[in-house]
């Protein structure tokens, strides 16, 4: 049963030990057979580029350095070749490609093991850490090079260790890359003595979102004599796996609704009220030169339009769902991608220079959040009447007290009628104890408060309940006031007495802060 949640792209790499124009044909029918979207070929042994249009149905861009290298990619993916990527004597070639709205870079090397030193190979990784920092700053989520390094370890499945294999290990585990193979030898060879050998030198670099999307690779050794000189006795063959894309289904969407709001925070109320002035006093200059006689609604859709056209210039907006936290802030953010990121490579390739950075990454935005918390929490504390101590107490529980992970330990009380400490475990004691210490006014009763001051206040508060207004029920006073027209000052009084938190607007999209 096919999953439609995932879009899965085949992907094929092999060193061909020379491109013939009868291979040409097996590889062509190979792409049919197999439906493969990008293909990577080394040692294609070319004096020219190949034609771009070598396959049918696909982009093919090839370099002539290092014996030659292509990579080949269905036209569907809107391929692009990075040529400010490449440099002359280094066997690699990079495509820019999009697949389900996501950008990628894909590449071809190849290291010919001919050489008496590692140079061949620093200088080619040199050049996909250079790729990597293109990606970065572009804002490219992944890179992936397809290609054979003729570098062996048993960190990707090989019996041994060469000094190539030492070199690559190190460059993985210096910059965060991951190395991935198949299960099996890539290259194959019949030993003197009749048996089979071989080593895993066909291999995969990959960074970024690319680390994800890469699925287990495989060896394809059926019909594979056409593909290249010596087979299958001798050679490197297929290496298949898929990059396996999700994709929304638009039938079973699980995603949270995320929408843009506006910022109040962050808005210019100075030029915003400037911009409405303007566009308003311009307005009502030319309605009383025209002698306009407009409808009250048609005025009123004036002074919507000119909020509107202020809000937009001078109050920034931001994503905001039902999820969102006010003490959330950029920083959080950006701590919160690093540890996914941290995350996800040690799942892949779990060393120890990994575990640290996963561990380390981890702790930064334990400590970071608790600090965003506390400095939420201390500034909605500072400037609160005991009206808005409550509605503020019950913002806290909804944002902290919901989730089983804030913990609160046991607390010490000594306020009850024996004077004795007293444990407190239970969630609905501590809840009370930490109500009544700090919002209720009970620290206003220490050794430092005029205790004349608050006794007196306490007499005047308990003579104003008990006070007697002798008002006749019968006596409903002057009922002109009720019937005057309404002032300019009672609508500023009104506007001025309206709560300026939460989210909510009119039916104008009239917050009260605008107001």
């Amino acid at each position: 049963m096919v999953n439609n949640l995932y879009k899965h792209v085949p992907v094929c790499q092999i060193n061909v030990n020379g491109l013939s124009s009868h291979s040409e044909i097996s590889i062509a029918h190979f792409i049919e057979k197999y439906d493969i979207n990008i293909l990577s070929l080394q040692e294609i042994n070319c004096t020219n580029e190949l034609d771009i249009g070598v396959f049918p149905g696909m982009s093919t861009f090839s370099v002539t350095a290092d014996r030659g290298v292509s990579i080949s990619i269905s036209n569907c993916y809107s391929p692009q070749r990075l040529a400010q990527l490449e440099e002359d004597g280094v066997g690699i070639v990079y495509s820019l490609l999009n697949i389900s709205n996501q950008t990628l870079i894909v590449g071809s090397a190849y290291c010919t093991p001919d050489k008496s030193t590692t140079d061949g190979l620093s200088r080619l990784l040199d050049n996909v850490k250079k790729a990597w920092k293109f990606c970065q700053k572009m804002n490219i989520s992944g890179l992936a090079v397809f290609g054979d390094f003729n570098a062996r370890s048993q960190q990707w499945g090989d019996r041994i260790q060469n000094p190539r294999g030492k070199v690559l290990l190190d460059f993985s585990n210096k910059n965060n890359c991951v190395i991935s193979a198949p299960p099996s030898n890539t290259f194959v060879m019949k030993n003197s003595d009749g048996t089979v050998g071989g080593s895993v030198i066909d291999l995969c670099v990959s960074y970024g979102s690319a680390v994800k999307l890469l699925g287990d690779s495989w060896i394809d050794d059926t019909d594979v004599h056409e593909l290249f000189t010596g087979a299958p006795i001798r050679g490197h063959l297929p290496v298949m796996q898929h990059l396996v894309y999700p994709q929304q289904n638009p039938s079973s969407k699980t995603y949270e609704h995320v929408q843009k709001v506006f910022n109040y925070e962050c808005a210019d109320w100075s030029n915003w009220s400037l911009h409405i002035d303007e566009i308003l006093t311009k307005f009502l200059d030319n309605y009383r030169q025209h002698n306009s006689n407009q409808k009250p609604t048609e005025l009123y859709e004036v002074l919507i339009n000119a909020v509107n056209e202020a809000s937009n210039l001078f109050i920034p907006s931001k994503k905001m769902c039902h999820h969102s936290k006010p003490y959330w802030s950029d920083h959080l953010s950006h701590l919160s991608n690093k540890l996914r990121e941290c995350q996800d490579l040690y799942k892949f390739k779990s060393t120890i220079p990994n575990k640290m950075a996963f561990e380390k990454s981890k702790d930064d935005f334990k400590k970071a959040i608790i600090k965003e918390k506390n400095d939420w929490i201390h500034r909605k504390l500072e400037k609160l009447n005991t009206k808005e101590s409550i509605l503020f107490w019950k913002q806290y529980r909804r944002l902290f007290l919901s989730s089983d992970e804030n913990f609160i330990g046991n607390l010490l009380c000594d306020d009850n009628p024996h004077n004795q400490t007293k444990i407190l475990s239970n969630n609905n004691d501590k809840e009370k104890l930490l109500f009544d210490t700090f919002l209720t006014g009970k620290h206003l009763k220490n050794e430092q408060f005029d205790e004349t001051h608050y006794e007196d206040i306490q007499n005047q508060l308990k003579n104003i309940i008990a006070e007697d207004f002798g008002v006749d029920e019968d006596d409903h006073g002057d009922t002109d006031d009720f019937n005057s027209d309404i002032t300019l000052s009672e609508v500023t009084a009104a506007i001025k007495a309206q709560k300026t938190t939460g989210k909510s607007k009119d039916g104008d999209d009239f917050h009260p802060k605008m107001l």
